[in-house]
Parts: C-alpha cells; structure tokens; sequence
C-alpha cells in the first residue's frame, strides 16, 4: 500500500498537486465555516465566542475557499502538463498555510488538535510540493504565530482570541467544544500518522537511493572507484582478524583507444557495459565485486581466494572476453584484457594497489591479453 502511495505522488503533475492540496483542505475550511456558524446562531454556545472575532474569520474561510476554487479552476485544465506551475503553487501553499495557521491561533496553538493539524498541512505540503514555495509559506506562517505570541506577552490581546472563559463550564468544557476538539484530534492523528511514516520511509528511500548512485557506476553498473576503495579497505582489516586469503586484480583493455578512433565512443561505451557483464558472470556474487575504476580500467577484489584459484579466475575471464565476439556499434569486435594480480600480504592499501599495478604493467609489457602476478613481477618474470 505504501508502495502504491508513493508511486501515485511520483506520478502527478506540478498542476494535479495543487489540485490534490486544495481538494484537501477546501472541503474542511467548508466545514470550519459552517460549524463556526452554528457556534455563532446557537445562544447555547454564542456566549463562548467572540462573536466579531468569528465573524472576521468566517471572512477569511469564505476568502480562502473562493481562492481554493479559482485556483482549482485555473490549473485543472493543465493537469496533464509536465511543467511547473511556481505562481499557482505559492498561493495555493500561502492560502492553506495561513488560514489554518490563523485557525490554530484564534483556537489556541499549545494544543493538541492545533498542533496535529500544522503538522499534517506541513507534512502534506512536503509530499506535494517542492521545498521553495514550502519555505516560503513555512516562513510567513511562522511570522504569524510568533507574531501572536509577542502580542499575548505584551498584553495585546489573549492567548485564543475566539474564545472567551465560558468556553469552560467549571472544569469541564463546553460540551460543542469538546467535540470540535476531540473530532478535530482523532481526524488529524489518523491522517497525520500515516504521512510522517510516509515521508520518513521516502526519506529512508532517497537515502538509499543516493548511496546507491554515490558507490556506482553510471555507465556500467558495476561498483566506482570510491565503492572499491571502501570494500577494499575492509576486506583487508576483515583479513587482518581472520587471516584468510585475498587478492585484488587490476584490469585493462588492450588498444581501447583504437575502438572509441574506429567505431566512435558510443561502440566504446557498449564494449564496457558487455564487458562489465562479462565480469559480474565470472566472479562470485555477492563475496566476489567487480568495479569500474574509470575509463577502460577494471578492478576485482576476490576475498577468501588464493593466489592459484585467483590465477584460474583470471585466465578463465581473460579467455572469454578472447573469445567474446562485442557488438559495439553493430560491428562484431574483438578485444583483448590484460590482467594484474595481486595477492594481499599486509595492511598497506596503497602498497597492495601498487602491486597489482606493477603487475598490470608487466602483462602489457609481455605483449598484453595475459595475467602477471605481482609475485612474479617482484622476480622479474611474467
């Protein structure tokens, strides 16, 4: 279901948004307005409000409401267009905002069914809208209530302004009161605590999603220079403890350069995403990790793994990519990988990536498409 809610608010317009705030809050500035005025014509409970204060407000939700309509009428023929709607949006944001901020004060702020209820617009505006035209009513409400608050220190006027003391009778409130209050308490907690699980999962969510992006590869998947180095240094702490086998192998594609001049980037690019394939297919998921270090370089950090079954790693997938037929630009190519090996002996991240390195240039420089080991290299053979 939370899903599914998501998926909608994903999917509306800049325009459907608005639409969706104001057939939100429209229908209960209608009843605001209705019940105040029963309140007003009722001699049982006129006595409890101000009546000119009420009166003031009826004004402002007959305002707000023939505002929530014309904006209604405005955007509904743009409901299916992609772009944003900024003006309209601020004042659909200011008109909601205000009004139930100035509700919240003539009923008093430092309780509960106010508190939910700036909540619940506030958690609302953050699913539909983009955070300018939020701050911007966000600010000018909060002006409003801080406002009310230095006038109530300074005595100008009382802490709930549409209501007078008889709005008590003894301990007890008045029994309108105490419904408007207990309606307005349960409705707003069972809206607002639905959409502040929804906004925190949708939090947790982007969160995820952007560490994703920060550890990844664009154009091929795989796991980036900075995912590389993380896992890396923590196989070899996870080394360190255990004192288990690991090995990092460096990768390079033989003439890649001959590629991008012959068949244009494009084809280079569609050689890299099939390549990253190729290594995802040959290592183990999820111990194994493959990235992308940038360009045409490759990396493998192969925990658990010694330096001979590392060694039938390597060959294996330097045979396939051989024997690979790449599509690229629709031209079958043919490319070759030289491969570094390096079998990890200590703590130092920067030595062990060096070795690897070394041994990378030791294949290229035996004539390339072949695996070096680091072990070898230090002898001076490849």
């Amino acid at each position: 279901m939370r899903g599914l809610t998501e998926r909608v608010f994903d999917q509306l317009t800049p325009a459907t948004r608005v639409l969706v705030a104001i057939a939100s809050s429209t229908p209960f500035f209608v009843l605001i307005l209705l019940g105040h005025g029963w309140v007003i014509a009722e001699p049982s409970t006129r006595g409890a409000v101000h009546t000119e204060v009420m009166l003031a407000l009826q004004g402002l939700l007959v305002v707000a409401t023939l505002l929530s309509i014309g904006i209604g009428v405005h955007v509904w023929p743009l409901r299916r267009e992609p772009e944003p709607v900024e003006g309209t949006t601020l004042l659909a944001c200011l008109t909601i905002g205000v009004t139930y901020t100035v509700i919240a004060v003539l009923a008093g702020t430092f309780t509960a069914p106010t508190g939910l209820v700036l909540l619940g617009v506030l958690a609302i505006g953050l699913l539909l809208f983009t955070l300018r035209p939020m701050v911007i009513a966000y600010v000018v409400c909060t002006v409003v209530l801080v406002g009310h608050d230095i006038g109530v220190q300074l005595g100008w006027w009382s802490y709930a302004p549409a209501v007078t003391e008889r709005i008590f009778e003894g301990r007890k409130p008045l029994w309108g009161y105490a419904v408007w209050r207990n309606t307005v308490l349960l409705s707003a907690a069972a809206v607002l605590l639905p959409l502040i699980m929804l906004l925190f999962g949708r939090l947790d969510r982007m969160h995820a999603r952007l560490m994703r992006l920060s550890q990844t590869d664009g154009l091929t998947g795989l796991a980036n220079r900075r995912r590389f180095m993380e896992v890396l240094q923590a196989e070899v702490a996870r080394r360190h403890r255990t004192g288990r086998p690991l090995c990092v192998v460096l990768i390079d594609i033989d003439h890649f350069k001959r590629v991008n001049d012959a068949h244009g980037h494009l084809a280079g690019d569609a050689v890299l995403r099939e390549l990253a394939a190729l290594l995802i297919a040959s290592v183990r998921a999820p111990s194994d990790l493959p990235a992308r270090l940038g360009g045409e370089e490759f990396a493998l950090i192969l925990p658990d793994t010694p330096e001979d079954e590392a060694l039938r790693v390597c060959e294996r997938l330097r045979e396939r990519v051989a024997a690979q037929t790449f599509q690229g630009d629709g031209t079958p190519l043919r490319i070759g990988i030289s491969l570094g090996l390096g079998a990890v002996h200590d703590d130092d991240v920067a030595r062990i990536l060096s070795d690897a390195d070394r041994a990378l240039y030791c294949a290229k420089a035996a004539g390339r498409n072949r695996v070096c080991l680091a072990s070898c290299c230090e002898r001076g053979t490849a």
